[in-house]
């Protein structure tokens, strides 16, 4: 009598069993792997306009008045503009035109126009949120992927405003207060919750990205 070969509902359900933890794995890996690969583009990001404004400095010898015009806000467009036409950074802002509604590039021709949205410099968690959604308005109130609005997704920066070589709370608000930080300028991501964790701690940011060191961290 021949029988036939083949699986049992146990192996079945066994192996069905093994590939949903299988994916489960996966999804979890993968959500960690995306969660720190937005982390790094945020520290890569940080890391370059912090060099782009001491490279200002240097060749300007003074802040231009934009960029303390616009401190408590962060890389709004006419603070990336002053970048652009220094070409210290490859980046395109953009104004909507109010008739048309139609989206004109403040920038040279030169320049890419992939990093830099309308609303200015963002973190990945409010590029991403765009890319998703690129019909959202600067007044949203939450965006895809992180939290808070867009303007707290853009990246922040203070200055040395009386070049001392320190940013203190002298030169503006700061995101660490009591303290003073060795250097011409900082900068920072809010990070995907879009808050300064360093007011909340009142010491140092616990999971922003940030352009300083505990090594250029001085008590007042």
């Amino acid at each position: 009598m021949k029988t036939k070969n083949g699986f049992t509902l146990v192996e079945m359900l066994l192996v069905i069993g093994i590939i949903g933890v299988l994916s489960s794995v996966m999804v979890v890996s993968f959500g960690k792997m995306a969660k720190h690969a937005r982390r790094s583009d945020a520290q890569r990001t940080v890391s370059e306009v912090a060099t782009a404004f001491n490279q200002l400095l240097i060749k300007q010898r003074e802040w231009p008045k934009t960029l303390l015009d616009n401190e408590d806000q962060g890389m709004v467009p006419q603070v990336c503009y002053i970048f652009q036409k220094h070409k210290l950074l490859d980046i395109t802002t953009y104004t909507r035109d109010k008739a048309s509604g139609a989206l004109n590039s403040m920038s040279d021709t030169y320049l890419s126009k992939t990093s830099v949205d309308r609303f200015g410099m963002l973190d990945p968690w409010g590029r991403d949120s765009l890319k998703k959604n690129p019909s959202c308005t600067s007044d949203q109130t939450t965006i895809i992927g992180g939290k808070g609005s867009y303007k707290d997704h853009l990246i922040q920066y203070r200055l040395d405003r009386n070049y001392d070589g320190f940013v203190d709370s002298e030169d503006g608000e700061m995101p660490v207060s009591g303290l003073r930080i060795r250097g011409s300028v900082i900068v920072w991501s809010r990070g995907e919750d879009g808050k300064d964790d360093g007011k909340a701690h009142n010491r140092y940011p616990v999971d922003d990205n940030i352009s300083w060191t505990l090594a250029e961290i001085k008590a007042k």
